[in-house]
């Protein structure tokens, strides 16, 4: 497909870190139900596999420079197989006149050089092209932009309607650190701490906001997009205050939004794990047993979260090397945080009725428990009656 074929896709993108509780977003959303929405089965991460050959072939245990010359191609080729998977379906959302939906850590689309700059200090030595290929005019050579830490050129990055979905990291990183490791068996290896180095920070995200809000303006305006930063805490405290406005400036339709839904079925647990592998279940336990928003994932607001108290209870939890790694994570994660944070799309303020907590929503529950507890007084005082 030509590069100005791209151009008349529309591209959403949700812009992730794991633990954020985008599997939820995602689930309210009703994603895969949104009439004018195209996506694949997992909504989204195409550039995962590569990022986790890395991690799993332990390449990240050596700079770039030292990887030999198969293990670059192969890391490549797995870079093109997600962007070719991708392509097809923003040919086929094209051709149907619908917004392709694409969920994806920002990580997992890290540049490899990046990644190896990131963790090394220093940049390769080698000019290795990680460009996707893609048909393109004759003479035209995609850039890539100081903040463009990306495999994506910056011509399909502006392509794209950013959303970014950020969390607090005392509560994200602690959560992918229990998930990603059997803490039983955790050790101080090189290969967990480089790996984890790439995950356990907000830098990507931060980046990529940026590329949006400070990079080079694309070549038409039709393409531009604001950034939309929503937190977590606000998805799951105040959802009908937040997700219409998100509904509003991405195009999604909110009628489709639910906030209850079944429990996953054993067949559907089954298949997805069988796609994507064992670690799928982990990752997903939590949505796959949920029944709606649970309330109790949010139990403080991320100006109320005390690092140095959460640290005690990692030092319990995982012990002292792993709760310091921890704990320098996440300090350095903080900046980031907040300045995205601050940014980010605030939920409407809520009327009087709803403050009360008597919105229709919730009036309706307050009826339903009043007239158990009715019939239940009935029946007590009819056998009271009859004794």
């Amino acid at each position: 497909m030509a590069s100005n074929d791209l151009q008349q896709g529309r591209l959403l993108f949700l812009f992730t870190y794991p633990r954020v509780a985008s599997n939820l977003l995602v689930k309210i959303l009703s994603i895969h139900d949104q009439p004018s929405v195209l996506t694949n089965g997992m909504g989204g991460y195409f550039f995962m596999p590569a990022f986790v050959a890395i991690a799993q072939a332990k390449l990240h245990d050596e700079h770039i420079d030292d990887w030999t010359e198969e293990e670059r191609e192969k890391v490549k080729s797995l870079y093109q197989s997600g962007f070719d998977k991708m392509q097809t379906l923003i040919n086929e959302a094209r051709l149907e006149n619908k917004i392709l939906f694409v969920k994806e850590h920002a990580n997992f689309m890290a540049n490899p050089a990046k990644q190896s700059q990131y963790i090394w200090g220093r940049n390769s030595i080698y000019d290795v092209d990680w460009t996707p290929g893609l048909a393109q005019p004759s003479g035209f050579q995609h850039q890539y932009s100081p903040l463009n830490d990306s495999v994506l050129p910056d011509s399909l990055l502006h392509q794209i309607h950013p959303v970014f979905l950020i969390r607090h990291p005392a509560l994200v990183f602690p959560s992918n650190f229990r998930v990603s490791m059997d803490k039983e068996a955790a050790s101080d290896t090189r290969h967990e701490r480089e790996t984890m180095d790439i995950t356990m920070t907000m830098r990507w995200t931060r980046r990529l906001y940026e590329f949006y809000t400070h990079g080079p303006t694309p070549a038409s305006n039709d393409h531009h997009h604001q950034p939309v930063i929503i937190d977590a805490h606000d998805i799951i405290t105040a959802p009908r205050q937040l997700l219409p406005q998100l509904c509003a400036l991405t195009g999604l339709d909110y009628s489709k939004v639910s906030f209850t839904w079944q429990q996953a079925s054993h067949e559907t647990r089954e298949g997805i794990v069988k796609a994507n592998g064992p670690l799928a279940a982990k990752y997903l336990s939590t949505i796959w047993a949920s029944e709606g928003i649970m309330q109790e994932k949010a139990m403080h607001a991320p100006e109320e979260i005390d690092i140095s108290r959460e640290a005690k209870a990692w030092r319990e939890e995982f012990g002292e090397i792993n709760a310091r790694r921890l704990e320098a994570w996440v300090k350095e994660a903080m900046p980031d945080y907040n300045y995205l944070w601050e940014r980010r799309l605030k939920p409407e303020p809520q009327m009087k009725e709803e403050k009360e907590g008597v919105s229709f929503d919730n009036r309706r529950s307050c009826f339903a428990r009043m007239k158990s507890i009715v019939i239940r007084i009935r029946s007590y005082i009819r056998r009271i009656i009859i004794a």
